[in-house]
């Protein structure tokens, strides 16, 4: 399996997108309360959120993923 000139495309293209789209919104934070806390406006479900998705990394989706497949199957995912 290659990668195409597609893929390459579409790789360049997102990484600019995400570096054009964080350099604009890094320039609208006045202070470091609201880069880090969001101004304080932050809901506890958003925060909750948050939270999750940065315990969540590639080691769950790969690394379980493989462990579900192995010896321990489902069993894995039940801690």
């Amino acid at each position: 399996m290659e990668l195409t000139v597609l893929d390459l495309t579409f790789f360049v293209l997102f990484v600019g997108f995400v570096i054009t789209f964080a350099m604009y919104m890094s320039r609208k934070k006045k202070d470091s309360t609201e880069y880090f806390l969001a101004g304080r406006a932050a809901t506890w479900p958003l925060i909750g959120f948050s939270l999750i998705a940065a315990n969540i990394s590639t080691e769950h989706f790969v690394g379980m993923s493989g462990q579900g497949a192995g010896m321990a199957g489902l069993a894995i995912a039940s801690y």
